[in-house]
């Protein structure tokens, strides 16, 4: 299970974070997630679950925000969104990395990264 162990890191770096700092609960965790990591939301929150309890992120909320795959073209300058191929044999979305204009090799700018984004907490008054 892939999702566990980047999940893993995660609450590991936002533990990490918050440990010399006077918090009392943490609220929320937002991470964005990149189209073409191809990790699965439902197994994310499950293995974030799992990791938080016995911590100070036990009982929040992860909330994913989904990032879409942008590409940039060095031929014709196409600078945007991938597309997919929805061919019934995959059993899913399969993005296409070439260039919607001119078919070439572009570079992928977005959507293979995972990041915190920001971290709701309480305060110990």
């Amino acid at each position: 299970m892939h999702e566990y162990s980047v999940m893993k890191k995660l609450v590991t770096a936002v533990i990490d974070e918050l440990k010399d700092r006077d918090i009392e609960k943490i609220i929320q965790v937002k991470v964005e997630i990149g189209d073409l990591t191809f990790l699965g939301e439902e197994q994310l929150k499950f293995a974030y679950e799992v990791l938080s309890k016995d911590t100070i992120l036990e009982g929040s909320k992860l909330k994913l925000i989904k990032k879409p795959a942008k590409v940039r073209c060095s031929e014709c300058g196409y600078e945007g969104e991938i597309e997919y191929s929805d061919d019934p044999a995959f059993h899913y979305t399969v993005p296409v990395i070439s260039c919607p204009r001119c078919e070439s090799k572009p570079d992928i700018i977005q959507g293979k990264e995972m990041n915190i984004t920001g971290v709701t907490a309480e305060e110990v008054e």
